[in-house]
């Protein structure tokens, strides 16, 4: 919406469509300092007058919010009476918060009443919501569920005339927009047809949308091209991480506000740490506390700081003020991404959106060229409803058995197929019906489905489809601490044994994952994954990855950049390929490279199809083989962990062996024993009522789970939202097509740049900060402090609990004076009374020869075994693996970790 900004009297937009808006309406615009309406606002307003469902497809800053709410404030000073009569629904608090502090004004301006309610609105508030219901109530999808639940709060629901969705193509893809689509029909039984108003940033199928917020009722899209207002350049930051700190300085220091866009909360505290000292940079993300958040864009609103590193949480239309350039730091995976942020440059009507990518390495570097090419050319992502979610339709049936009492199946069936979420679902509503009824949720008797007991009590638990995820410990086997803990859907999803990933700065290596613990070692000149939060995991799309294969076969930079710095470091990349006579893995080729650690599969596939084909080939191979195959997905290959005898040419032979049309099944197979798939089918039997909410995965048996769910609808939507969260079906199988007409072709080669890329390459990376020295000496000092009962083998009277430097060089028994002693684990002084009888069981007698070996051990190499038998996992014959290296220093320390990690790695199949 554009402001005035010289001092002349202000007056109201002298256009047509000004003229369509109460007299009132006018004046208050001509209040607020509006002098022009935004092409939105021009298009949007006669629509809504005329009573259209609306979706209004617009970039942040063009006036969205009041292109809505000018055409409703009129009306809704025509609708007298009691009750809410317009519901304004954000996907985020923050925008609730946002939002209410501008509604306010204007209801404030027009007599009007406005409200907001969500989980944290007080007692008292929600009280004198239901005692007398504001006009406009800002909510959130999950607080108008609970609406439903009081039978006051559904008479005030009855006067509803309009429902504003904001940001609409937030909620659309996931399973809280479908709950909301259902909700709205929910919503149509009591007020009868109202008007839906849908406010979307830039997507590709803007009429899909229509329908997901519609049904099948007719909408006018409105959609304001945003493409000719960007101004996008890509630059190279550089590989190393101190160079892209100093190249984000320099953009910085130009004149104007910043805002910094990076795609975890990781990489924005690492900026923000690297940037604190010049006391004019501030981080803003979801983990940060509110008021944290709320200051921070304060500051950055009046100009006190001149940026503000952020993660997604800025991506919505939260409002700090005018922005004079968006800085991306690193590929933002995807076009619809890149152009909602650098759309919160300008805010202004004649303002072009100024923004600039910093490309980190190599693949960042071409994919952060073709998503800007794409954002140019306005081909933003399609956004997918999740249609069919068979827990989110087990939801919305005990919601409804809940509000009603009891219900016909067929008035049932009639309110979640309006919605386009259900439209047509045929069977899937009797056999989500008959699966609640197994678990009690609700009664099912002729015709009729009926509320239970525990229906209500399941609602309460379940407002929300956002799952539950609880934290996994992440344990330094180096330092024996906890250094973090990670969401389990990350761990689950993108880890196994031997995988790198960064968190809290630092790189650490998995050595185990068990009894909801990782064990983890610092991990040393490598790159890592990031840790994703929920919401965080950015899947590069498969058209940007086919594209990036493209522009590696055509090599035509100089189409995608005419930065020389862009330019000169991609051939220079390419010049390495080529010196080392590696072909190029692209659209048309992949290679297939062997490796130290298995076969580097190079597949421009982007992540979810190259997920699909990476557990198609695991299975197939494991199943062949006889082998544990491990997996490491990134947009442009993955790893396949294999021992030495299956190498690249059994792969290749694995992938020609697929038909694309059996590859679902083979899927199926491929996750059924997966943790992956376990936990998915906890989620959703929780979403059912089929296992109570707070039990943890960990207890059932996959076996169990397995034989309690196989066949049943739990089981199909398990997999159904594995399918389209984590893989991509469709692309896999157009891959595998093409490779069997010949259009792909399959090569098999040595490691080459490309390949040891780095699986991380897609995703942020930041330096390891730990070098092998920190290592060593972390677990020099913990050594040091680790208890010993030293234990006199000759007289077997004396023993002593003390701490490793404390031990002298020789130890020696004050009693009897022999060097024969035992450096024992503190848990084995309770087994002392076995070796000092006189008559000994056959069991007691090993533990005097496991003592006597240790004993001859510290005889011969004194505190230096006590050292070794301090270590976690090392007894004497380990022990005397370790001074048999006769490695000394920090060789020595080594070799101890070395045997640590064995012992973590392989201690559970003993």
């Amino acid at each position: 919406m554009a402001r005035t900004s010289a001092p002349r009297p202000r007056s109201a937009p002298q256009t047509p469509t000004a003229e369509l808006l109460d007299p009132r309406v006018r004046e208050v615009v001509r209040k607020r300092g509006f002098t022009e309406f935004s092409e939105a606002q021009e298009q949007s307003i006669p629509r809504l007058l005329a009573g259209d469902n609306l979706i209004l497809v617009a970039p942040t800053g063009t006036g969205k919010t009041e292109s809505a709410m000018l055409p409703v404030f009129d009306r809704l000073l025509e609708t007298p009476g009691p009750g809410f009569k317009a519901l304004y629904i954000t996907p985020l608090r923050s925008l609730n918060r946002d939002i209410l502090a501008r509604m306010e004004w204007w209801c404030r301006e027009l007599s009007l009443t406005a409200g907001v309610r969500h989980g944290d609105t007080p007692q008292n508030e929600r009280r004198k919501q239901a005692l007398n219901a504001p006009d406009l109530l800002i909510t959130t999808p999950e607080s108008l569920q609970a609406l439903f639940m009081g039978k006051r709060l559904r008479e005030h629901l009855k006067n509803v005339r309009y429902v504003i969705i904001d940001e609409i193509h937030d909620l659309a893809e996931s399973k809280r927009g479908a709950q909301l689509a259902v909700a709205l029909e929910r919503l149509a039984e009591y007020a009868g047809e109202f008007q839906r108003i849908g406010l979307s940033a830039t997507v590709g199928n803007p009429d899909e949308i229509g329908r997901f917020l519609c049904g099948a009722r007719p909408f006018s899209v409105v959609e304001v091209p945003v493409a000719s207002n960007l101004d996008i350049t890509v630059r190279f930051a550089g590989e190393d991480f101190g160079d892209q700190v100093r190249t984000v300085e320099r953009c910085l220091d130009a004149p104007g506000s910043t805002l910094v866009f990076v795609n975890t909360r990781v990489t924005a505290e690492a900026l923000g740490h690297s940037l604190y000292s010049r006391g004019d940079v501030e981080v803003h993300h979801g983990s940060l506390s509110r008021d944290v958040r709320v200051d921070a864009e304060e500051r950055f609103r009046r100009g006190e700081i001149r940026a503000l590193i952020a993660t997604s949480s800025m991506e919505l239309g939260i409002d700090i003020g005018h922005i004079e350039h968006v800085l991306q730091f690193g590929s933002p995976r995807e076009v619809s991404r890149l152009v909602q942020r650098v759309g919160r440059a300008g805010h202004r009507l004649d303002a072009v959106s100024r923004g600039t990518v910093l490309a980190t390495g190599f693949d960042d570097l071409l994919e952060s060229l073709v998503i800007a090419r794409r954002a140019k050319a306005n081909e933003c992502e399609r956004v997918v409803p999740p249609a069919g979610a068979a827990d989110v339709l087990a939801n919305q049936v005990a919601a409804i058995a809940v509000e009603y009492g009891e219900i016909e199946i067929s008035r049932l069936r009639k309110i979640v197929e309006r919605s386009s979420i259900f439209a047509g679902c045929g069977s899937l509503l009797d056999d989500v019906c008959r699966q609640m009824a197994e678990h009690r949720l609700i009664r099912v008797e002729a015709t009729r489905v009926i509320r239970t007991g525990r229906a209500r009590r399941y609602l309460v638990g379940n407002l929300s489809m956002i799952h539950d995820e609880r934290k996994m410990e992440v344990f330094d086997i180096v330092s024996r601490r906890t250094v973090g803990t990670l969401d389990e859907s990350f761990v689950l999803g993108w880890m196994q044994t031997g995988a790198v990933f960064i968190t809290k700065g630092q790189l650490w290596r998995v050595l185990d994952m068990e009894g909801g613990r990782i064990t983890v070692e610092p991990a040393v000149r490598v790159r890592g994954e990031v840790p994703s939060w929920e919401g965080e995991q950015i899947p590069v799309p498969f058209a940007v990855a086919r594209e990036v294969g493209a522009l590696r076969r055509m090599r035509a930079f100089g189409r995608y950049s005419d930065v020389p710095g862009v330019i000169g470091y991609a051939e220079r990349f390419m010049a390495r390929m080529d010196a080392g006579n590696h072909p190029v893995p692209s659209d048309r080729l992949i290679t297939l490279e062997n490796a130290d650690e298995g076969v580097v599969c190079n597949v421009c596939g982007g992540h979810k199809a190259n997920e699909t084909l990476a557990r198609a080939l695991s299975i197939l191979i494991s199943a062949r083989y006889g082998t544990t195959v491990g997996i490491e997905v990134g947009a442009y290959r993955f790893l396949l962990r294999l021992p030495g005898n299956v190498r690249a040419l059994e792969v290749q032979e694995a992938m020609a062996g697929i038909e694309p049309e059996h590859l679902a099944g083979i899927l199926r197979l491929a996750l059924k024993r997966t943790a992956l798939f376990k936990w998915k089918l906890v989620q959703v039997a929780k979403k059912f009522g089929a296992i109570d909410a707070d039990a943890d995965y960990e207890r059932f048996s996959i076996h169990r789970l397995i034989d309690l769910f196989d066949g049943t609808v739990i089981a199909a939507e398990a997999y159904r939202e594995l399918f389209s969260n984590y893989m991509d079906l469709e692309a896999a199988e157009e891959i595998l097509a093409g490779i069997r007409d010949g259009r792909i072709a399959v090569t098999i080669g040595r490691l080459s740049p490309i390949g040891s890329e780095g699986l991380s390459s897609s995703r942020d990376t930041v330096p390891p900060p730990m070098i092998d020295q920190a290592v060593v000496a972390t677990l020099m000092r913990r050594l040091e402090k680790e208890e010993v009962v030293l234990f006199c083998m000759n007289c077997r009277k004396w023993k002593s609990r003390t701490v490793v430097e404390r031990v002298p060089d020789r130890p020696q028994c004050p009693l009897c004076g022999a060097r024969l002693i035992a450096a024992l684990k503190p848990w084995d002084e309770e087994l002392i009374p076995a070796v000092t009888k006189k008559k000994k069981s056959e069991e007691e007698r090993a533990i005097e020869v496991r003592f006597l070996r240790n004993a001859n051990i510290v005889l011969s190499s004194g505190k230096k075994a006590v050292t070794a038998l301090a270590a976690k996992g090392v007894g004497p014959e380990t022990a005397s693996r370790i001074l048999a290296t006769l490695s000394e220093g920090d060789a020595f320390y080594r070799e101890i970790l070395k045997a640590e990690r064995n012992y973590v790695k392989t201690h559970r199949f003993w």
